[in-house]
């Protein structure tokens, strides 16, 4: 496949990879019908506060992937390893255990190990968790240090700089803040790694900058508070346990753990794994259940349930298995040493208005109210740790990863996040198995910006912001070189204005995590223009986002999209205009994966495309907007009768540009989208049962337990139902182009799940006749409400039965639009 395009090379077209069902199992669910993508796209009603966003993060945490420690360790070192050292095979898979031998003497003996054990023993014997904290930084600091002299082979040497001088820092309980679009985070972890430099940047002004010192203590004042930009990674503590077993006389590298510990929440089985994903189950208190009685709960750093208030040294609140359970998961988990969601948001961020302003603090404040009467909330650790992880990829242009750490009791788990799921790693008793722990250290003091998950592209070191260079074979030069040597390679200046008020973030673990915003480029804007795009603007947006890798991509169903419009007048300049796209082979999910043995169906890998700027069509009112969104109805149902199912009707993904003083509407984000006569071709799987779109505009068929099972076919009319509730959302929701601040109808749609959405929309049917739209709005909700009328007389009973293509599109959409919008004829 093609890795880049621009406006006058056509991508070759690759088959998706097969199952063995001839399509990948993991389709049930899609990235807007589960999990945190939902939240990202509308932030401002949702929030970020934690009760706000805690059922989304939980849902993506919740089925995460395991792997042994050992196998964790292996790995993190070999993505440590010198990139100009060809290590051979052999002493590469024995890098862990080279390593552990190295810092044994950091563990055993006298000096700056006995001090290590020291902290340690306090550690232990400290019945409360925040005072613990001090005593595992500072063994955690003096480690460190220590490791600086350390030296293993293939692994590079230790370098003081601000790439990986790390600091250990105590921040409970100081605030890390941080804005989402507008919204307003406010997060603290118990502990944060981050440079030295950091560290000393925030020690106040007449202070020691003793920085080691220093970090046992958090953070004084907001204004020398860290940013999570800074933050390498977070540590949540759990202390139910008073005291904890001491640290043994001596350590040796074959420490074997009694039991295989993993943290769980609401873990389902692998079986269904898929249809929980689509459903989207609910995530109140009351749900947090996991597979063992001895959990993991909802509370805070100081209130523990009582059955977690054991002495056992072997047990933990992740979930402890018994010995015997654990029997066949030890044996395959331990190493033989070891046990032998176009352009822009719909729902606008804030500007510089200040009555925007004032309703926005009013909107939050009344949050603050709501949630002070029902009591304050205190999320279970492994939720408190997901929303850490969350900001950490917020933080960053492209960040393809984070590593993040819970401490129970003596027990710290890693924990690994990409956009496809989480994979957590064994637990390691740091006191118990301290040459682990110190190798951990290890790794993370030789961890580089890109080991973090830094892209070394768009985000060299923290907070870069300037221009960068993508460079990229083309595709009619498979050698790189003439015959003359001269080098063929392309070169493509991007200029990311990151800073725009216009940049749509993403808030969240998994999925697709499309971040959008201005972009300039000299070589983009040299393109020769394709004859049939209309759009004359010659702004650019660069959408950065994270697909599977088993659909087909973008870039490819835009070019046979592309050739649909040159031939039909319904879709011709009403499609997003690609100016470039690349793909970034060495970002795939799967590498990890397939290195821990894990399966990696599902994957997905960071794409980026450029697109002449559009509009969102939220900003019309009146005929103008009724007459816009006809115009995408129109250019779906002509691609959808060509074999391009788009499938993901949303408010955000009608968009538009102006021509001749003329809104000409864009039906945007094809990244979901499907071509008939590729799934045709793959014999023997599904067709179309893939369920696809955002979950307050699905057709209610679709929210039903049988669709989230993968039993509903997604077909033409369950689009054209979608295009209806779109319709009426905008109709109910937006003034004269602006969001409605006070007064909106229908959040709750965008804070329930699929099954909760399926029970709001059936209740807005039943007192539809009671719906008032805005002012600016109103003749464009007569339509809706016909058309809604018809879902409830027509399509809801069980009776009735399906209709063919072109009869849905008249009888749901077409029959009820004025005639002089039908007559319009737009000339481009």
């Amino acid at each position: 496949m093609s890795n880049n395009a621009s406006a006058t090379t056509s991508v070759t077209t690759t088959p998706p990879r097969k199952s063995e069902s001839g399509l990948p199992a993991d389709l049930k669910s899609t990235p807007h019908a589960v999990g945190s993508a939902v939240v990202s796209e509308h932030i401002e009603t949702v929030g970020v506060d934690v009760s706000d966003v805690r059922p989304w993060i939980a849902r993506d945490v919740k089925n995460f992937k395991r792997c042994g420690a050992d196998e964790m360790l292996q790995r993190l070192l070999e993505m440590c390893a010198d990139p100009n050292q060809s290590l051979p095979p052999s002493q590469k898979s024995t890098l862990l255990d080279t390593s552990l031998e190295a810092v044994l003497h950091l563990c055993n003996g006298t000096g700056v190990a006995q001090k290590i054990k020291q902290h340690l023993t306090k550690f232990c014997t400290i019945e409360n968790e925040t005072p613990s904290y001090s005593e595992f930084v500072e063994a955690a600091n003096l480690a460190l240090r220590e490791l600086r002299k350390v030296d293993v082979a293939g692994i590079p040497a230790f370098q003081n700089d601000d790439e990986t001088n790390i600091v250990f820092h105590v921040n409970d309980p100081s605030f890390i803040h941080q804005k989402h679009q507008g919204e307003k985070s406010s997060r603290k972890p118990d502990i944060v790694v981050v440079s030295h430099q950091t560290a000393a940047d925030i020690i106040p002004e007449g202070k020691s900058k003793n920085v080691y010192k220093s970090a046992c203590k958090a953070p004084t004042k907001n204004h020398e508070n860290f940013q999570w930009v800074n933050v390498r990674t977070t540590f949540e503590f759990k202390r139910p346990k008073p005291r904890l077993p001491l640290p043994p006389s001596a350590y040796t590298k074959d420490y074997v753990a009694p039991d295989v510990l993993y943290i769980e929440y609401m873990k389902e089985t692998d079986a269904s794994d898929s249809s929980s994903d689509s459903s989207s189950q609910s995530t109140d208190s009351s749900d947090l259940s996991t597979d063992s009685s001895d959990q993991l709960t909802d509370s805070s750093d100081q209130s523990m349930d009582s059955s977690d208030r054991s002495t056992d040294s072997t047990s933990t609140t992740g979930t402890a298995q018994s010995s015997h359970s654990n029997s066949n998961e030890a044996h395959r988990l331990r190493s033989n040493k070891r046990g032998s969601e176009h352009l822009r948001s719909n729902e606008p961020s804030t500007n510089k208005r200040s009555r925007q302003d004032e309703d926005r603090s009013s909107e939050q404040e009344e949050r603050r109210n709501k949630k002070k009467k029902k009591g304050s909330y205190k999320p279970h650790p492994v939720i408190q740790n997901g929303l850490y992880v969350a900001e950490m990829f917020a933080a960053h242009t492209a960040r393809q990863h984070v590593i993040s750490f819970i401490v129970n009791n003596d027990i710290i788990y890693l924990w690994w996040f990409d956009r496809q799921h989480a994979i957590q790693c064994a637990g390691i008793n740091f006191v118990q198995d301290l040459p682990r722990f110190v190798v951990l250290l290890f790794i993370l003091q030789r961890m580089g910006y890109k080991q973090w998950g830094l892209h070394p592209l768009f985000e060299p070191e923290p907070g870069y912001k300037g221009k960068i260079i993508v460079e990229y074979e083309d595709d009619t030069d498979k050698d790189g070189q003439d015959k003359k040597g001269q080098d063929k390679r392309k070169r493509v200046d991007l200029t990311l204005d990151l800073r725009s008020e216009k940049r749509v973030t993403h808030f969240g673990l998994r999925g697709r995590a499309t971040t959008v915003f201005p972009v300039t480029s000299k070589a983009l804007s040299a393109l020769p223009r394709r004859s049939h795009f209309r759009n004359k603007t010659n702004e650019l947006v660069a959408k950065l986002f994270w697909p599977e890798e088993a659909r087909q991509s973008e870039p490819e169903i835009l070019e046979e999209v592309y050739k649909i419009a040159k031939d039909d007048l319904d879709v011709l300049g009403h499609v997003p205009e690609m100016v470039w796209f690349h793909k970034f082979e060495d970002t795939s999910t799967a590498i990890i994966r397939k290195a821990l043995g894990i399966d990696d169906a599902g994957s997905r890998v960071l794409y980026i495309i450029v697109f002449k700027k559009l509009e969102p069509i939220t900003t019309l009112s009146g005929e103008k907007f009724l007459l816009a969104w006809w115009q995408a109805v129109k250019c779906h149902r002509a691609l959808w009768k060509r074999g391009v199912h788009h499938r993901d009707i949303s408010p955000n993904n009608l968009m538009g540009y102006r021509l001749r003083g003329r809104f000409i509407t864009v039906l945007n984000d094809f990244d979901l989208s499907s071509i008939e006569d590729l799934l045709s071709s793959i014999q023997g799987g599904p067709k179309g049962f893939e369920r696809t779109g955002t979950v307050p505009f699905m057709a209610l068929d679709l929210l039903k337990p049988e669709a989230i099972a993968g039993q509903v076919e997604h077909v033409y009319r369950h689009d054209a139902e979608s295009f209806i509730w779109v319709l009426a959302w905008i109709c109910l929701r937006y003034r004269k182009g602006k969001l409605l601040r006070k007064g909106r109808p229908l959040d709750e749609w965008l804070t329930v799940d699929a099954m909760g959405c399926l029970k709001e929309k059936s209740c807005f049917l039943t007192m539809l006749g009671t719906v008032r739209p805005t002012g600016s709005h109103e003749k464009s909700f007569k339509v809706a409400f016909d058309c809604l009328d018809t879902i409830i007389k027509s399509f809801i009973s069980p009776t009735v039965p399906i209709p063919e293509d072109d009869e849905a599109f008249k009888i749901l959409l077409q029959n009820h639009v004025p005639q002089k919008i039908l007559r319009r004829k737009i000339s481009l």
